[in-house]
């Protein structure tokens, strides 16, 4: 990559400002530099973010080291992934649709958006955070795994909903865990991406939905749904609190809802303190959040559980 020399205000904020993030360990390297891809305007302006990054790091000599170090890892993991720029700013051309500049956009909207989101790059589609990268989705789908191991969420005769599973990567992480894991989605080809994706699991269902509703599944026959960043879609669209209460009516008593991030908002506080409000009209209580759950990605995090109905009686 190429370095041109022209003033640091030329980058200063929308630019440097996610780069510092990175540097000072407020945000996973690997999401810093997704950051800078998406607000560039082209491959030499993020790359003249980077070495204004480093200029500001060196020149305050009261900085920690490790500053310094996260910056190089970002220069390092760019040169190393030579198209995330191209793969990160395809997807969002994907994402520019018409629809989606609508007040509430419809889930069909959203259905052609990701149909033609996939066919860029399986990976950047479901995580721009991961570059483009097959390894890094392996890596952040791990640990999201591993967390909802840790918390003692999957038994081998579970049934696992992942809403909005996109190319199957969660479906196929945690078949392997419980006894069936089924994943829904508006999206054709992001269904067809899931299904190549497991076709090596015995255990996996797919069904493409309406993205209105949970009408294919009966009350409290599933022991965990997860929503991987599928929740901003369905604020944006205004359908938020229906889908909530879909999944409170799904759950079985005292299983578990596991939602990470529930909006892109300015705002968390006002966000969070919205889904708790709708969680607890639906009969569910927020076991754990957290703002910094992951080391590769800085989704919120927030695990809900249904109530019992001695506890809901009290």
């Amino acid at each position: 990559m190429t370095s041109h020399d022209k003033p640091d205000d030329h980058i200063a904020g929308r630019l440097l400002e996610p780069a510092l993030r990175g540097a000072y360990g407020r945000t996973p390297e690997n999401v810093a530099l997704a950051q800078v891809l998406m607000a560039a305007s082209c491959a030499e302006e993020a790359d003249r973010a980077l070495d204004a990054a480093i200029r500001h790091i060196r020149s305050a000599p009261h900085e920690r080291s490790e500053a310094a170090s996260r910056l190089q890892r970002m220069r390092a993991l760019w040169d190393q992934t030579p198209d995330a720029f191209a793969n990160i700013k395809a997807v969002m051309h994907s994402l520019d649709h018409p629809g989606a500049r609508d007040p509430h956009p419809s889930p069909e909207t959203w259905a052609t958006i990701f149909d033609d989101a996939v066919g860029v790059s399986r990976e950047a589609s479901v995580a721009l955070y991961c570059l483009g990268r097959a390894d890094l989705l392996r890596a952040a789908t791990d640990e999201i795994v591993e967390r909802i191991r840790a918390w003692n969420l999957l038994r081998a005769d579970a049934f696992v909903l992942d809403v909005g599973c996109g190319s199957g990567r969660i479906v196929e992480a945690l078949a392997r865990h419980v006894k069936t894991a089924i994943g829904i989605d508006v999206s054709m080809h992001m269904l067809q991406a899931a299904r190549e994706c497991c076709a090596a699991c015995g255990n996996t269902v797919f069904v493409r939905t309406s993205g209105q509703d949970l009408s294919a599944f009966p009350d409290e026959s599933i022991d965990l749904v997860c929503a991987i960043d599928v929740f901003p879609y369905f604020v944006m669209s205004d359908l938020a609190q229906r889908h909530i209460c879909e999944m409170a009516r799904v759950l079985r008593r005292d299983a578990h809802l596991l939602i990470l991030n529930y909006a892109y908002s300015d705002d968390p506080t006002a966000s969070g303190n919205e889904l708790r409000r709708f969680a607890q009209e639906a009969g569910l209580s927020v076991r754990h959040s957290a703002t910094r759950e992951f080391s590769l990605w800085d989704g919120t995090c927030f695990l809900l559980r249904k109530s019992s109905q001695q506890e809901r009686s009290i």
